[in-house]
């Protein structure tokens, strides 16, 4: 039984060993490991992108789990990282990425289950595939999957991804958007892909599940942004007034944008007293959860507390 009310943490990313070699032994996906000074950890690149420090907290379970016993953390759950999610790759090899690593983190968190619960990742470049990916990882007690804001110029709430929706509608699922690098040249120099694209992509497939009816079509996805919702709830404002002003803004919602914002769940990895006072004004308290991004580089650790994980996860969790 998992005690409501436990410090918890709703995005923390781990990548078990056996992923790692499995992906060292794959021809068809990029991988390098480059030591780049001798008081850093190597660095992992996946497919010629996101370069970031392998530290060992990543993918040695006893150290991450010790980091957060020490923190007082009661409950975490899990997300692969996000450069593997590999959908520009052949769909077939997404999928078996996605198997290795669901497999992987099950097993390695299977015994740990009163203080971590895992979060599949999905191929979804065959969108039929990951549908039954994640209808296959609920029924072994994932909590849902983390999933990023499209493939290709596709958003997550395109209606080739509404398999996937369906599950998560019918199963309660918890669908953790999470962005990956923006592709824009313009950014391409002091980290801003990271430091604005991040947030960025964020903001544009949040704001797609508002516009797009989609939260309504699927009430029961637990929708959970990563970042604090990148730009939206600073914005919202802006997506009000266009509401109002456009018959094309309004026309497939049952109700006011702001509503739709207050229906999802956000993490509180924002650094920022102001911009959290903010995210909470639009959202409501009860929305925001305690999150890091551990063990990145700009993580927020330990994570500053939040609401309640049970209402997000609390129907999963058989408290």
């Amino acid at each position: 039984m998992i005690e409501p009310n436990r410090a918890a943490d709703v995005h923390t990313h781990f990548l078990p060993a056996e992923v790692l070699e499995f992906l060292k032994r794959e021809p068809r996906v990029q991988v390098d490991l480059e030591r780049r000074a001798p008081d850093k950890e190597p660095f992992l690149t996946v497919e010629g992108r996101w370069s970031f420090e392998l530290k060992g907290m990543f993918v040695d379970f006893e150290a991450f789990a010790s980091a957060y016993r020490q923190a007082g953390i009661g409950l975490a759950l899990v997300s692969p990282l996000p450069q593997l999610f590999v959908y520009h790759l052949p769909a077939e090899i997404g999928a078996q990425v996605a198997e290795v690593y669901n497999d992987a983190l099950r097993d390695v968190l299977a015994p740990h289950r009163e203080r971590f619960r895992p979060l599949a990742t999905l191929p979804l470049a065959d969108p039929t595939a990951a549908a039954r990916e994640l209808e296959r990882r609920m029924d072994e007690g994932f909590v849902g999957a983390i999933v990023g804001p499209g493939v290709g110029e596709a958003l997550i709430g395109d209606e080739a991804f509404w398999p996937v929706w369906e599950v998560a509608d019918a199963r309660g699922a918890v669908l953790f958007l999470h962005p990956l690098l923006h592709a824009d040249p313009r950014a391409a120099r002091l980290m801003l892909p990271n430091l604005v694209g991040v947030p960025w992509e964020t903001t544009l497939a949040a704001a797609h599940l508002v516009l797009s009816g989609l939260l309504d079509r699927y009430p029961g996805a637990r929708v959970l942004l990563a970042h604090g919702g990148g730009f939206l709830p600073y914005q919202i404002g802006r997506v009000e007034q266009g509401y109002d002003v456009w018959p094309q803004v309004r026309g497939r919602l049952q109700d006011r944008p702001t509503a739709y914002l207050r229906r999802m769940f956000y993490d509180n990895v924002l650094w920022s007293d102001a911009a959290l006072r903010c995210l909470i004004d639009v959202v409501g308290a009860d929305r925001v959860l305690a999150g890091s991004d551990f063990p990145f580089d700009l993580s927020a650790w330990p994570p500053r507390p939040g609401a309640d994980v049970s209402v997000l996860v609390g129907h999963a969790l058989d408290i």
